[in-house]
């Protein structure tokens, strides 16, 4: 079981966090002193009306450039440790299917190369996987310890969440055989499975985000719930979800919920059940969330490529976030590709 967090007061949570990022431009995934999640019902703050803007219309990340002659791409994790950032993609056709992991790694966040010519290793080595499973966020542990969350992929049973671990980033990886997650028993709110989890640092260890599904399939009611560990390998979920849909362009579930600790406290992008629009929320203690105003923060209207949207991942660093998005027509003939989105964070 999680240690019990200690209560900081928010104005030293706040300081905290700020001495954090500017002293390490944040997003390293390591857990150093971040905002605890203490379920005290702590206000979130007011809305930052922060702006996305994507770079450019190039993709930062394309099938072509991992030599690869599956369709699809989407962001899987991204961690940025030290100086260099590492992106766990999941490049698959068939959807729910076989999905292969590769590495790649950047200096800037924005030119990628592969690390690795071939997948560090592939939804084949996930026990549990059914037909099919994605890497979804990762971290590293105080030991040095890499890991990556893994979701199972089915469209027919419920979803659940995993680990695989490795000594660095270039494996090799071991996928660990049971699930830390599973869906909750019947009735309960997240009874239909789990899935794209994103996991961030707190004070006392980490807080996994995830959608929870109460029926299998998107049929069922959608909300973002969440789980806490000390160590990043035993996990307790909240009894009820942490964010549920409410804005009348959510249309009454809400998805892809993506995490980051910034000098603001938490931020949060999720999609509403329509996955092209998505919005912003935020928290000081990670258990209450308020919206970013009424309206999502990213519409099909702002893609810079045709398409819809899925998978993403996001990054808090150097006064911004950093979103990066699969975008892509959706059809193995028109493929997807990765496309990078940033906002400034204000201060005030």
């Amino acid at each position: 079981m999680p240690r019990r967090p200690v209560y900081p007061s928010l104005a030293a949570t706040l300081l905290v966090i700020t001495v954090l990022a500017s002293a390490c431009s944040a997003g390293d995934g390591r857990p150093t002193t971040s905002p605890a999640p203490t379920g005290s019902g702590t206000p979130a703050p007011s809305g930052s009306s922060a702006a996305f803007t994507f770079e450019g219309s190039t993709p930062v990340v394309s099938t072509d450039l991992l030599h690869s002659t599956e369709a699809f791409v989407n962001p899987g994790a991204v961690i940025r440790d030290g100086g260099t950032f590492h992106m766990f993609a999941n490049v698959f056709t068939g959807w729910p299917g076989h999905v292969d992991f590769y590495h790649l790694t950047s200096t800037d966040g924005v030119s990628w190369m592969p690390a690795q010519a071939q997948p560090v290793f592939t939804s084949d080595d996930v026990p549990y996987a059914g037909t099919g499973a994605d890497v979804s966020t990762g971290f590293v542990t105080d030991d040095g310890t890499w890991v990556l969350i893994v979701e199972s992929v089915s469209s027919s049973k419920p979803w659940v969440i995993g680990r695989a671990t490795a000594s660095g980033p270039a494996g090799p990886w071991t996928v660990e055989p049971e699930p830390v997650l599973t869906a909750g028993p019947s009735g309960a709110w997240d009874a239909g499975g789990l899935s794209w989890p994103s996991v961030v640092p707190t004070a006392d260890g980490w807080a996994m985000y995830y959608t929870g599904h109460e029926t299998v399939g998107v049929s069922g009611a959608q909300a973002i719930g969440m789980a806490t560990s000390a160590d990043g390998k035993a996990w307790t979920k909240r009894d009820q979800p942490v964010l549920t849909a409410s804005a009348k362009w959510e249309l009454g579930g809400l998805d892809r919920p993506r995490v980051a600790v910034t000098p603001k406290g938490y931020a949060m992008v999720y999609s509403g059940r329509q996955l092209t629009d998505r919005g912003l929320a935020w928290s000081t203690d990670g258990v209450a969330w308020a919206r970013d105003g009424d309206e999502p923060v990213i519409t099909q209207d702002d893609f810079p490529a045709p398409g819809k949207c899925w998978d993403a991942a996001l990054l808090y660093g150097d006064g911004r976030l950093t979103y990066y998005l699969e975008i892509g027509g959706g059809t193995p003939s028109t493929g997807t590709a990765v496309f990078r989105a940033t906002a400034t964070v204000p201060t005030s």
